[in-house]
């Protein structure tokens, strides 16, 4: 026999390596062999990441690559299959941000783990899902295509879209400072209270039964499309916004 590969071949190293775009196709293995019973997956799993090789061998020729996803082992690829060029696009800033919109644009544009070419980027689902949704903004991240919104629908965080697929209808820039005595309306008082001025369930904090023998405080109000919000104070707690709708001047 002519021994090809044995285990002393392969040598320690540490390098940092992405797959080739081109070559997302090619197979991991579990050792530096194409053999196909030692097959584990394709570099398409590991496209959007960020790679460690910790070994390298020469197996008739060929360089090979052992690679690892962190701490995890994920297998041996030919080193023409990686490139050494980080192929993802940086995030400039990554900052919380208290917003809410709606999709305004859905075809052509979708949702991501992360903003879009950049580490760890993977495709969620399409914008149209969530058409007519209306999307609490979390984060604000900006690469050099474009801003983008991480958000949630229905208190769970979905995902990443880039902002000028969505029309934003409330930032916390349209809230002014005000003051002004309100008394819950006798009428009103099944009506909410929110965290931020958008009826969204996942927000809401009571009703307005709880203060209807309250004389209340209003120390903000915002007009979001086209409805005017007062946020109220209980003494010095705060206690939500509601549609100022919902209140009266006077108790008597």
């Amino acid at each position: 026999l002519t021994t090809f590969y044995t285990q002393s071949m392969e040598k320690p190293i540490t390098l940092t390596r992405y797959v080739d775009p081109k070559k997302t196709a090619a197979a991991l293995y579990t050792l530096p062999v194409e053999d196909a019973p030692i097959k584990r997956t394709t570099l398409n799993t590991y496209k959007t990441k960020k790679l460690t090789v910790d070994k390298q061998a020469t197996i008739e020729g060929q360089l090979w690559y052992r690679l690892r996803d962190g701490s995890t082992f994920i297998g041996w690829t030919k080193a023409a299959n990686l490139t050494a060029t980080n192929p993802f696009d940086p995030i400039e800033y990554d900052k919380a941000v208290t917003a809410y919109s709606r999709v305004k644009t859905a075809p052509g544009n979708a949702v991501w783990t992360k903003p879009y070419k950049t580490e760890g980027a993977n495709l969620i689902n399409q914008l149209s899902v969530y058409s007519g949704k209306k999307m609490r903004i979390l984060r604000e991240a900006k690469t050099p295509i474009t801003t983008w919104y991480q958000f949630s629908v229905d208190g769970k965080t979905i995902g990443w879209v880039d902002t000028r697929a969505l029309t934003t209808f409330y930032t916390q820039s349209m809230e002014k400072p005000i003051t002004l005595t309100r008394y819950v309306d006798p009428k009103k008082t099944a009506a909410a209270l929110y965290t931020l001025p958008v009826e969204d369930p996942p927000i809401k904090r009571t009703t307005l039964d709880t203060y209807k023998t309250k004389k209340l405080t209003v120390d903000k109000q915002a007009t979001i499309e086209g409805q005017l919000w007062y946020r109220l104070r209980d003494g010095s707690i705060f206690i939500g916004w509601t549609k100022a709708a919902n209140l009266i001047t006077s108790n008597t």
